[in-house]
């Protein structure tokens, strides 16, 4: 999926592992349910065998089994199993995360976004380190984290000298090469309307509580329309309890898979792209000798 969207340049980091973890932690979010990552499961293992055929079918296997067992965790944590609450006390027991606690949800979601966006920074930094221009992405980093903890502690004086200083950082030294130089500060002024852009991408993943809100939401009201219909209509109204529950659990997993892998890749590839690799480069081709036979008569 990373040589796919942008294969890094040849002196930049490879940013595959970090959308790897990033990616499941994303798509888990949004999933929200531990009865659905069962359900992804048991479909894994159906496949299972038939899945080790090539060496990218193996990869996929192993990005799915994370997948599953990342999202049930997490479904776990929030207590929800096909939009009902857990079936044991004991299970009940192990939920400490209310999605349905807006603040909270919108604060956790920021936050990942703010740290994500602070490791790209860092990473982009650590591959400019021979270069002055590595200290514009420290400033990006530093300003994102003040920012971020004056939100949620309330801003002091620190705060903002933090934050000016790391915008500082960016304007003097965004266009600045292996030593200081006065016109350089025409770029760092571009540079430094990025402000806007850094604000929208850290909102952006506000969509992660936004739609692991919307699953839940979606599982709950199945569950209470099977519920009432039971009850309106005695006798059919039990098969057609079965049949809203089946298809309107699967039509809500379909749309959260779905979600989660087109989410959690734009995050990745999108908004952590753009603050962590500048250039792009090309897939390595190792040179081979290529005979052409001639025709013969």
């Amino acid at each position: 999926m990373v040589s796919f969207f942008q294969t890094p340049g040849y002196r930049s980091w490879d940013p595959s592992r970090v959308v790897f973890f990033s990616f499941t932690g994303f798509f888990a979010i949004i999933m929200s349910d531990a009865g659905y990552a069962l359900l992804l499961g048991a479909i894994l293992a159906y496949y299972w065998k038939s899945m080790q055929a090539t060496r990218t079918q193996r990869r996929l296997r192993s990005l799915g089994l994370t997948l599953s067992l990342a999202s049930f965790v997490w479904g776990v944590a929030v207590g929800s199993y096909f939009g009902a609450a857990a079936p044991f006390d004991w299970l009940q027991q192990l939920k400490f995360i209310d999605i349905n606690n807006f603040d909270n949800m919108m604060r956790l979601s920021i936050s990942i976004g703010a740290l994500h966006l602070i490791l790209g920074n860092l990473m982009m930094a650590w591959v400019r380190r021979q270069s002055l221009q590595a200290w514009a992405s420290v400033g990006w980093a530093l300003a994102v984290l003040s920012a971020l903890l004056g939100w949620l502690q309330g801003f002091h004086l620190l705060h903002w000298v933090v934050f000016a200083l790391g915008l500082m950082m960016v304007l003097g030294m965004s266009g600045q090469e292996e030593r200081w130089q006065l016109r350089g500060l025409l770029q760092g002024g571009l540079a430094l309307t990025n402000v806007t852009k850094m604000f929208g991408d850290v909102l952006s993943y506000l969509r992660l509580f936004a739609l692991g809100l919307a699953s839940a939401s979606l599982a709950i009201t199945f569950n209470q329309l099977s519920t009432d219909v039971a009850t309106a209509l005695p006798g059919i109204g039990m098969f057609l309890k079965v049949l809203i529950l089946l298809a309107g659990h699967m039509l809500n997993f379909i749309l959260t898979v779905v979600s989660g892998v087109i989410h959690g890749l734009r995050l990745n590839l999108i908004e952590f792209y753009n603050w962590s690799l500048a250039d792009e480069g090309y897939a390595f081709r190792p040179f081979s000798k290529q005979e052409v036979t001639p025709w013969t008569t």
